[in-house]
């Protein structure tokens, strides 16, 4: 059997997923029987922390196939990371091809098998493979931006082929290809369970046939084509949408408030091609959309932010902004001070009081300080190589009354690194880059699919909206 559980922001849907899991396992089916996929890998590890609150019993450890579908491929053909692809490769494969290659990699950590370049020709390619197309095919589609050769696009692509066997890798996309040839799961699975479905690659979906017909098991998955992001990435929210099963529709968003889902709604309407019509409630709070002009103004002294912006360049001074005000925020980069820092802070404490710390923190604190260790000093004076600017930054945090030890309470993002969370307060920036203008204008489905990253933008809010306006008119997302 087949179901779709189709679900709006908020509406529920990992939650819906997971009941289910639970309703199988009260049938008799046993856990390794079950497979729960995700597109990202950390969507995939909060499902398998959030089954765990419902069985207690069970560690990580008895849960088997709470992973992406790369990492299912991966696991299952016996692979290991020295042979994967990384970015190193890539620029060796530029400078032998006659390319320049600033950047080539894999996202980080999320095993999803998105692919990030500067070169138009890697882009090209691997789009072309995850979408079971001929780069040349893609090619003709006219839908990238930069200048393409076709000769050297087809040169470029056997480099790579002859580069992977020469050296024995593989990257993402082969490990779904060689799942797809002759991978299989070692134990039968009686019900596979797909989330972020509308993110998943024509690949991808050819995997969960191959799953589906090879053990002849229920399939659920579980999305929201509104918020399908990742077409740039080959991501084919068309199967996702067309695909024929009994639906469950979720109609009640837990996060959403009235006033931003107006707006949220003013947006999504505009989608022209393909879309599945959804009519959801939102919470019974009100919430408030903000127009701002300065974001200095914002007063972010209290509760919990996520700072959006539709690509990392528009937010390179937000970090600098927010430390300037004395704020705790995290970044792609990681926090604005590292819990490892903080640590040695309290430890140097402990250690002046002559309080008992651990043979290894000792050790850290040592490596940070001159000599012998003077316990008269307060850790600013004691440690080396710590900046005036950086010792300002933390005193501020501690007069503003930042709580360091627990994860930060602001945090700063592109709208799809921000796919699948939220805040109490969200700040978006309206601004536009040339090139997502120019991508928007191609075609219609590259329109549509800018009006639901910003649908994701805006529904990120549980309570607040600040929309903060872009001086340059012709460069901001009209909303």
């Amino acid at each position: 059997m087949r179901y779709k559980v189709v679900g709006p922001p908020g509406t529920g849907k990992t939650k819906t997923l997971l009941d289910k899991v639970k309703l199988y396992l009260d049938t008799g089916i046993s856990l390794d029987r079950i497979g729960y996929f995700a597109f990202t890998k950390k969507a995939s590890e909060e499902a398998r922390d959030r089954f765990l609150e419902l069985r207690p019993n069970l560690t990580k450890k008895d849960i088997k196939y709470f992973q992406t579908l790369h990492s299912l491929a991966f696991n299952n053909l016996g692979l290991k990371e020295e042979n994967v692809m990384d970015e190193l490769n890539y620029k060796v494969i530029g400078e032998t091809s006659g390319i320049q290659i600033k950047y080539a990699f894999y996202e980080k950590n999320a095993w999803n098998g998105v692919f990030t370049s500067d070169s138009e020709y890697l882009t090209l390619i691997n789009l072309a493979r995850v979408k079971r197309i001929k780069p040349l095919e893609q090619l003709d589609l006219n839908e990238h931006l930069g200048k393409v050769e076709r000769d050297k696009l087809e040169a470029i692509d056997i480099a790579i082929n002859q580069y992977k066997k020469v050296y024995e890798l593989i990257d993402f996309t082969d490990m779904l290809e060689k799942f797809l040839e002759k991978g299989s799961i070692q134990n039968k699975l009686d019900v596979i369970f797909i989330d972020e479905a509308q993110d998943l690659s024509k690949i991808q979906w050819d995997m969960i046939e191959k799953i589906e017909k090879d053990n002849g098991c229920d399939v659920w998955i579980a999305g929201d084509d509104d918020q399908a992001i990742f077409g740039w990435a080959g991501a084919d929210v068309d199967s996702f949408i067309d695909w024929e099963a009994t639906e469950m529709p979720l109609k009640q968003s837990v996060r959403v408030p009235k006033t931003v889902q107006q707006k949220a709604l003013s947006i999504i309407s505009r989608v022209k091609d393909n879309r599945l019509e959804k009519d959801y409630l939102p919470k019974q709070l009100k919430g408030q959309v903000i127009d701002v002009y300065n974001f200095k103004e914002i007063n972010m002294g209290e509760g919990d932010w996520l700072i959006l912006a539709r690509t990392n360049p528009l937010l390179k001074q937000i970090p600098l902004i927010l430390k300037n005000k004395g704020f705790f925020f995290e970044t792609k980069d990681g926090q604005s001070i590292s819990k490892k820092f903080y640590d040695d802070i309290l430890n140097w404490d402990k250690f002046r009081k002559g309080e008992e710390i651990a043979e290894v923190q000792l050790q850290r604190l040592l490596e940070k300080i001159k000599g012998k260790p003077n316990k008269s000093l307060k850790w600013y004076d004691a440690f080396t190589n710590v900046s005036q600017e950086k010792i300002d930054y933390v005193f501020k945090m501690i007069i503003n009354g930042e709580d360091l030890s627990k994860s930060p309470r602001i945090k700063v993002s592109t709208i799809h690194s921000a796919k699948g969370g939220e805040a109490t307060n969200v700040v978006l920036f309206l601004n536009q880059t040339i090139n997502t203008i120019r991508a928007a204008n191609k075609s219609v489905w590259k329109q549509d699919e800018e009006y639901r990253v910003w649908y994701v933008g805006v529904t990120r809010a549980i309570q607040d909206l600040y929309l903060v306006k872009c001086k340059n008119k012709q460069k901001e997302f009209i909303i």
